[in-house]
């Protein structure tokens, strides 16, 4: 079965056909390439205010369960979640959003970033400079299919394994600093002693 068959897949919004003039129009915030974590997380910190000339349509905005894929290299995907819809989905990325319940979401998400997916993105995509892959050959990826429960059952592995990773990091920065202060303050003790 192919993706299309599951989910609509659409490119983004071309940003300058619905952009202000003035930036006294109506404001989104706007997902771009920066944004995009190797981890296929959205850096909030990264992502850019747009000013559309007029309301979007919700087809141009992310939404809860929409799956995001870069265009160009390393073609990361990311999951929307609640603090990452409404934002501008832009031309740069393709937008997936699941039509049927055979599919789940976070599933797809797990596998659009497993390397042998990601191997056949690199093998098909266009030979220009940027190496970009267009929707259609996503639309058109073979889905082997799993029974909805082993699907929930895999996302939910994946989705914890991602959140223990992330707190594993948090953990090495904090211990860094802390040993970094540690350190630093025993060397300003020992000068004073002598």
């Amino acid at each position: 079965m192919k993706l299309q068959d599951l989910a609509s897949v659409r490119s983004g919004l071309v940003l300058s056909r619905k952009q202000a003039k003035e930036p006294i129009g109506y404001p989104y915030r706007s997902i771009n390439l920066r944004a995009i974590q190797p981890d296929a997380s959205i850096n909030l910190s990264e992502v850019d205010v747009y000013q559309a000339k007029e309301p979007l349509k919700p087809e141009y905005l992310s939404q809860i369960g929409d799956i995001i894929v870069r265009l160009t290299a390393p073609y990361t995907a990311v999951l929307v979640d609640e603090t990452t819809k409404g934002m501008v989905i832009s031309s740069n990325f393709v937008v997936i959003r699941i039509k049927s319940e055979k599919l789940f979401p976070e599933y797809l998400f797990w596998l659009l970033n497993t390397q042998s997916v990601k191997r056949d993105i690199y093998e098909n995509a266009t030979s220009n400079m940027l190496g970009a892959v267009n929707a259609k050959f996503l639309a058109e990826i073979e889905m082997a299919l799993l029974p909805i429960e082993e699907q929930h059952k895999l996302a939910q592995l994946y989705l914890t394994s991602r959140r223990e990773i992330r707190l594993l990091r948090e953990l090495a920065e904090e211990k860094e600093r802390y040993y970094a202060k540690f350190l630093d303050q025993t060397y300003k003790k020992v000068k004073r002693g002598k």
